[in-house]
């Protein structure tokens, strides 16, 4: 399906970065693989630098025939109810979940609410697909927000985590792999394909959070490339 080219962000446009959706759903550039970044609410320019610098070709994602040809999706923070009405609204929530299952996808702050199985603090509804139940604005208001470093499982010193009206991750299932912890708990984890973070990695100038994500959807197209699309779950 042919769609509405964009540029994602200034930055990208810059350095020539920036991916145009074509007649093709296939990647001739695997190495640099198309992921997009749903461009509602939260600083989707940054996460695009920060892909753009991991490797990837950034593409804003708005509409549905936008998540075609993508490679993985990036799922920004802001307002997960916000995020949740404009979902629904352009008819997006249903092709947004069939996406998840098929591709790899990352979540962030209000990212990681909507992919967690069970959300609290209040319920809403969510995409179900990660292991996860997330309580919102659990580490306080906007004005409690935060910088932490910590140890992770990521090669190198200290993560920085940037933490605004951040979730908490309550409860993970046996798939799920913790990558980072506050306080105990889980702030970035892995499930297969997909990766969830309760801060912002896009805010920091480390980019090897991104860069793990970047690796993901690489090892999952390269997995695709051998056993055929849909078989090459982890």
């Amino acid at each position: 399906m042919q769609s509405e080219s964009h540029s994602i962000a200034s930055s990208a446009q810059a350095s020539g970065k920036v991916h145009t959706l074509g007649g093709s759903d296939l990647n001739a550039e695997p190495a640099r693989p198309r992921i997009g970044v749903l461009a509602i609410q939260g600083d989707y320019a940054a996460h695009a630098k920060a892909l753009a610098e991991s490797g990837a070709i950034p593409v804003e994602v708005r509409k549905r025939e936008e998540l075609e040809g993508l490679d993985g999706l990036i799922l920004p923070g802001g307002e997960s109810t916000t995020m949740l009405k404009f979902l629904e609204r352009r008819h997006l929530f249903d092709d947004l979940k069939k996406f998840c299952s098929a591709h790899p996808v990352f979540g962030t702050c209000a990212g990681a609410i909507l992919l967690a199985r069970e959300v609290r603090n209040p319920e809403q509804r969510s995409l179900e697909v990660l292991d996860a139940v997330v309580e919102r604005n659990a580490f306080g208001r906007q004005i409690d927000s935060s910088i932490l470093f910590a140890d992770s499982k990521l090669p190198g010193d200290k993560l920085e985590m940037v933490f605004i009206r951040a979730p908490r991750i309550v409860e993970i299932g046996p798939e799920v792999e913790v990558l980072a912890r506050r306080e105990g708990l889980p702030t970035l984890v892995r499930q297969g394909k997909l990766m969830a973070a309760t801060f912002h990695p896009e805010l920091t100038t480390d980019r090897r959070v991104h860069k793990a994500f970047v690796d993901l959807v690489i090892a999952h197209l390269k997995r695709e490339a051998i056993l055929g699309p849909g078989n090459a779950e982890f």
